[in-house]
């Protein structure tokens, strides 16, 4: 066996939109094979690679932007965001997380377009009925947004807010 195949690529290229649909830059970590690992979402770009290199540090990031991969890359997800219901969801992720997370995140992906659900009913569909708690955390620990939907595009909770003394509900 070679060198080359008994180690795994720790290269990870980058995808940027600047000026996406949504208000914010786009800045997508992906393999050689189009594979997405990371999705970061933000206004600052040396924030972003920051923050992405923080979760990864086992990774070199290779700034791709203008490559053709990239941008097809680019607009592959944002053609995705803004006719999701006309776009089929095919992108190749690699999910690395606890197999709860997975679990999570799986059913995150089976909630159909302009539908909502509490973390409970997806703690009740997963077969862990006591676990809202748990599924919000997986849902906060989601690192490819858009494509796995989180709080704001498919998952609605109840949440308690204190003000002034009094509990509020808010949806």
């Amino acid at each position: 066996m070679s060198k080359n195949n008994s180690r795994e690529d720790t290269s990870c290229y980058l995808a940027l939109n600047e000026s996406s649909c949504i208000g914010t830059k786009i800045l997508i970590a992906y393999f050689e094979n189009s594979t997405i690992q990371a999705i970061m979402l933000g206004s600052n770009l040396e924030s972003l690679l920051t923050d992405l290199q923080n979760l990864y540090p086992q990774l070199k990031f290779v700034q791709k932007f203008e490559s053709k991969q990239s941008l097809e890359l680019v607009k592959k997800l944002e053609n995705y965001i803004v006719n999701p219901k006309q776009n089929y969801l095919d992108f190749n992720l690699k999910l690395e997380g606890t197999e709860f997370q997975k679990l999570v995140w799986a059913e995150l992906c089976r909630i159909p377009y302009d539908s909502l659900c509490t973390y409970s009913d997806i703690a009740r569909h997963i077969g862990r009925p006591k676990s809202a708690r748990a599924v919000a955390n997986a849902c906060g620990q989601n690192n490819i947004p858009i494509i796995i939907p989180c709080h704001g595009s498919g998952v609605m909770e109840v949440m308690e807010v204190i003000v002034q003394g009094n509990i509020l509900r808010k949806l």
